[in-house]
């Protein structure tokens, strides 16, 4: 049976914020490691989330790294408290060249001691911008070679699900990054509008200038006329049009709030009900026993 893994977009966020993370504490490009957590029955993987390790050069092993097992062992059963039926699945490392390293095995290692065949996850963060997401996932696999054997990674494909309050919070973030560089349709539409209002500001500035400087200017009754014309061409800021527009947003702001808060007691009410089944499962099979 071939093996069937399903990655959730937050692994891909948590990820990437660690990334950058350790790239603006440090200064620069930093390795970042970390294990993959969620559910697995069978050949069958479900990666929901993800949590970020420490390491150290190995003293033991030039070019090798040394986790802190310590801290996932404390970690891992953390989680399992809110989620009991999640494990770790595996663990992530981001690389430049998007392929497993040469001491890669040596961590490998030390997860397996959580998980018989982890994953492991790459993310090449310095791949060109594309639709395709820069992340590659293997599993390892051991192979008799000349009478001995020899460990290799090998590369297995993946799908991408998401639940509604993560497709919210992906939404969310990918409209937060658009408006941020500036690409977004909203940031185009509104430079030529800025540009004309801050000329406009500029020439009542310089209107208003003239008149203090002026005394004879307030008492001058055609200037004045002419005046008031002029501002009384410049539309006011409070249109019904303005207000239905603002009216329409904050009601799709608030739309969105409620179905992540909709989606979330789903997912609350669903685990609920799974626990329910399970002991009323467990009571019948020790009335049948009993009996």
């Amino acid at each position: 049976m071939s093996l069937k893994v399903i990655v959730h977009p937050l692994v891909f966020l948590n990820i990437s914020d660690h990334h950058t993370r350790a790239l603006v504490t440090k200064g620069k490009p930093q390795r970042v490691i970390g294990c993959l957590f969620g559910k697995q029955t069978g050949r069958n993987l479900e990666i929901f989330n993800s949590f970020e390790i420490n390491y150290r050069p190995s003293t033991k092993k030039t070019g090798s790294l040394e986790i802190e097992e310590v801290f996932i062992q404390q970690q891992s059963e953390m989680l399992k408290e809110l989620f009991f039926d999640y494990e770790v699945i595996g663990w992530y490392s981001t690389s430049s060249k998007g392929e497993p390293q040469e001491f890669d095995v040596d961590i490998h290692n030390v997860i397996q001691k959580y998980n018989e065949n982890p994953l492991y996850l790459i993310l090449n963060p310095n791949a060109p911008p594309g639709r395709d997401i820069p992340m590659s996932l293997y599993e390892g696999n051991s192979q008799v070679i000349n009478n001995k054997s020899v460990f290799t990674f090998q590369r297995v494909s993946y799908q991408i699900s998401s639940l509604p309050a993560e497709q919210v919070a992906v939404e969310t973030v990918a409209k937060s990054h658009e408006a941020e560089a500036g690409s977004s349709k909203f940031v185009l539409a509104m430079i030529q509008p800025l540009n004309a209002i801050k000329m406009l500001k500029l020439q009542l500035s310089k209107i208003a200038q003239m008149v203090g400087a002026e005394p004879k200017l307030k008492s001058d009754q055609e200037f004045l006329r002419k005046l008031n014309n002029i501002l009384g061409r410049i539309p006011l800021i409070t249109t019904p049009l303005l207000h239905s527009e603002e009216k329409a947003e904050l009601a799709e702001v608030a739309l969105i709030n409620e179905i992540a808060v909709m989606a979330k007691s789903l997912e609350v009410l669903k685990d609920t009900s799974e626990k329910y089944q399970f002991i009323q499962g467990s009571k019948y099979c020790i009335c049948y026993v009993l009996t």
